[in-house]
């Protein structure tokens, strides 16, 4: 980027605007996050990718595991895993339910599968199944990214995927992936120019502390050292913007005009 992104102080009125909006607005009442919206100069080019990157935040945590109902989807049978996390106190209590992968795709369609979008703040999922759940949750789900699962590693070496092979389960690694998931944000690829990232929670998170989150995630997209999990951002940002669900959008950094050069002129 060629400036600051608070270098005029636009994106500290912005936030303290749109805060004040949402309490001021019935409206938005319900507006839990604040988003940026990150428009870019060349587009990303990536599609049919539902596999979320997490962005670290230095300075402030999103969530916690604890104030969240998180659904647990595991391969078949889920018996052994849901035993060996109920047992560990690392575990015990972080997820809502665990179930496997052939209960999610017999029980839940129709109306109980748009139950169990309602029933749960986040969907986590074995590696070895992530695969699957586009076709099984379908749009509900995967629509604007609303409840995309997160991808876990249930021990801290990777299992192999075929059929009645041992399983190991490390509880104190899982806790800690969950943590990460919880208190960062994330993103999505997208194959146009236009990406939506979560950087504070309305009535939770100070303007400041927003401004610091979107300080790292547009440092984490923009830096190729970080790839492949950042570095997502190859031709540099053309705008940023914040808002809610709801909201309008309201800009805070917009990249320099490059300056036609005089010869460039004679071309023209």
């Amino acid at each position: 980027m060629d400036a600051p992104i608070d270098a005029e102080g636009l994106a500290s009125k912005a936030l303290n605007a749109l805060l004040k909006q949402c309490a001021a607005d019935p409206a938005l009442s319900r507006d839990a996050h604040v988003q940026l919206v990150i428009n870019t100069k060349k587009p990303m080019g990536t599609k049919n990718d539902y596999v979320p990157r997490i962005i670290p935040l230095q300075h402030c945590r999103l969530q916690k595991p604890s104030s969240l109902r998180i659904l647990l989807v595991v391969k078949d049978p889920s018996t052994p895993y849901r035993n060996a996390l109920k047992a560990d106190s690392a575990t015990s209590e972080l997820f809502a339910d665990i179930i496997s992968v052939k209960r999610l795709k017999t029980k839940y369609r129709g109306a109980k599968l748009s139950e169990l979008f309602r029933q749960f703040d986040m969907v986590v999922a074995d590696h070895r199944v992530q695969h699957l759940l586009p076709h099984i949750l379908g749009s509900a789900f995967y629509r604007s990214n609303k409840k995309v699962p997160f991808v876990v590693q249930l021990s801290r070496q990777p299992q192999p995927s075929r059929s009645g092979a041992p399983d190991d389960v490390d509880p104190k690694y899982v806790r800690a992936q969950l943590r990460s998931i919880c208190r960062n944000t994330w993103y999505l690829p997208t194959p146009d120019n236009c990406l939506t990232v979560r950087i504070g929670v309305v009535g939770v998170h100070r303007p400041e502390e927003m401004l610091h989150n979107i300080e790292d995630v547009v440092k984490f997209l923009c830096d190729k050292n970080q790839r492949p999990q950042g570095g997502a951002i190859r031709g540099g940002v053309k705008s940023l913007f914040v808002k809610t669900s709801n909201s309008v959008s309201l800009p805070i950094y917009k990249a320099s005009e490059k300056p036609v050069e005089f010869e460039d002129q004679i071309r023209l």
